[in-house]
């Protein structure tokens, strides 16, 4: 009769072959993975808030859509700087659970704030403090899950990343109800004209647009209503993030792991990473990217993932203004609908992408999702004013754009050994992406109309498609992927995993540094890594956040 292992192991699955054991995996973590999901998904409100609200906002504070582009750019930049600064101060010991209580009490405090701005000026200060949260939370969620599963981290990765497109998805919809989808910066005779807003009737029995003064516009928009529903939902995920750090941290206490043992143990992983890098390349990698392939792969990959979430944040952002003033026959708060659809449906390609990695090799997935994206925006492009047509191209393209990000994470990893330099510059890449490009966007929407803007996104994703080739083509030259010697380009094989068997777990070399032989027979590995992780985190280094 087989006896059950005394200690886990992640690679050891039912029918015994070398294949991880997700299911395994998230049953020791699950209470750590749904913090991270529900701290990510309250990550993704805040960024999807500020597209459906963009004109109430402009009413709010009087400003012109010129104007208005900076608000996403603040924002955004702000994002990059909150992922950096967290990336900094978890490696000077600053705990990883008090930062990400700050972003989590920040951002829906933040978001109550909105309201109560009535000039611009104010408006950007408030949007660089939430943008700094959300780019705490950012780097912190990804941190933790990377830390957490090392290798096997990639469909606990979609995972979360699921939930941001949930959050994202969430808030147009609740947005929707309450906006006015008016542009107050244009008023004609000191009026604006609600094109979609209570039409009354001419003398000769036509519907006309009524015209209300820009005062009373500011008065019909209820758009406040939708930041206080967010901030409520906000709060408690907050709730619910301190409840599970007070229980974490109760539990490391009764464990009796010191502080200055964790930091002996983040040394011993520290040195395996680099004894690793050593063993693939043949030389040592400490601060410095290595060979000269591995400085090609880095590049292009910084460049890919800048183009993959400036698409996402420009056409996130951009789409409902595009709706409004392009789309023939668009009724009252469509527009709102619009966005949330593609975050809605960027949310399940990120839910369908997370059985998808447990079988589909990085690559294949990688290629599909390019081809689908391309000939979404080249439809949506064609057929740009046509209703059915605009809803058809968001729905394509959010599915297809959604896995993008992880997947290249996944697809890199298997050609280099992702550590903290390149880690950072693959993150601070990314950022600059979602910041620029929808800067871009808001001067070519002003300068030459709405349909630039979709001219502009399939620009980028056919770039990307050149950059996807460039990268496997010098990726599958790497030492790392050589001795793979994978036989497949659709299904993830033995060989793959047989690799990911050789490497070492990041959670491994601490247990049998730290525990003694004796100590292992009645105590197992899983236990000694979830005691490990929260300690092992403040002295982490910062990593990727795809999204």
């Amino acid at each position: 009769m087989a006896t059950t292992p005394t200690t886990f192991d992640p690679r050891v699955t039912e029918n015994g072959d070398n294949k991880p054991h997700f299911r395994v995996l998230l049953k020791e973590n699950w209470v750590s993975v749904m913090t991270d999901c529900l701290v990510f998904g309250s990550f993704g409100m805040g960024v999807a808030i500020l597209g459906p609200t963009l004109f109430d906002l402009g009413c709010q504070t009087s400003a012109s859509l010129r104007e208005l582009q900076w608000v996403f750019f603040v924002q955004l930049l702000l994002t990059l700087v909150g992922s950096v600064s967290a990336g900094c101060l978890a490696q000077r010991l600053v705990p990883v659970h008090v930062l990400m209580l700050i972003g989590m009490f920040g951002l829906p405090f933040t978001m109550l704030l909105v309201p109560a701005c009535t000039e611009f000026t104010e408006l950007l200060l408030n949007l660089m403090l939430m943008g700094w949260c959300m780019g705490c939370i950012d780097c912190v969620a990804n941190l933790r899950m990377i830390l957490r599963f090392g290798t096997n981290v990639s469909p606990f990765l979609q995972a979360m990343h699921f939930c941001y497109g949930l959050g994202a998805f969430i808030s147009p919809m609740i947005a929707a109800p309450f906006t006015l989808d008016v542009e107050c910066s244009q008023p004609v005779n000191g009026k604006v004209t609600l094109d979609t807003f209570e039409p009354t009737t001419n003398s000769s029995g036509a519907q006309v647009p009524t015209q209300v003064t820009v005062s009373r516009a500011q008065h019909l928009s209820h758009s406040e209503s939708a930041f206080f529903i967010l901030a409520s939902i906000q709060f408690l995920f907050t709730a619910i993030v301190i409840v599970v750090v007070i229980l974490e941290k109760k539990r490391i206490i009764f464990s009796g792991v010191t502080v200055s043992q964790s930091a002996s143990m983040t040394s011993v992983r520290e040195a395996t990473s680099e004894q690793d890098l050593r063993d693939i390349s043949g030389q040592t990698h400490c601060f410095c990217f290595g060979t000269r392939e591995i400085v090609v792969i880095i590049l292009i990959t910084s460049a890919s993932l800048f183009l993959y979430d400036g698409l996402q944040s420009s056409y996130a952002d951009y789409i409902y203004s595009f709706a409004v003033k392009n789309v023939n026959g668009l009724r009252k708060g469509e527009g709102a609908y619009l966005n949330a659809c593609f975050w809605g449906t960027f949310a399940l390609g990120r839910l369908i992408a997370i059985p998808c990695a447990t079988r589909l090799t990085a690559a294949f997935m990688l290629s599909c999702n390019l081809v689908g994206c391309i000939v979404a925006l080249f439809i949506t492009l064609i057929f740009r004013g046509n209703h059915a047509m605009a809803y058809f191209g968001t729905c394509v393209l959010g599915l297809f754009l959604s896995s993008m990000s992880p997947t290249i994470m996944s697809l890199t990893e298997l050609f280099i050994d992702i550590n903290a330099p390149i880690a950072s510059c693959l993150v601070v890449s990314a950022a600059l992406g979602e910041t620029l490009c929808p800067v871009i966007v808001g001067n070519l929407f002003v300068a030459s109309g709405p349909p630039s803007f979709l001219t502009f996104c399939t620009v980028l994703s056919v770039l990307s498609g050149l950059l996807y080739g460039a990268l496997y083509f010098f990726g599958r030259n790497t030492p790392k992927y050589r001795g793979l010697k994978s036989g497949s380009f659709i299904w993830i094989t033995r060989f793959e995993n047989q690799y990911q068997k050789e490497e070492s777990n990041p959670f491994r070399p601490v247990g049998v540094k730290y525990y003694s032989e004796k100590d292992l027979d009645t105590r197992t590995a899983s236990e000694g890594e979830v005691e490990n992780f929260p300690n092992n985190f403040g002295n982490g280094n910062s990593s990727y956040s795809p999204g």
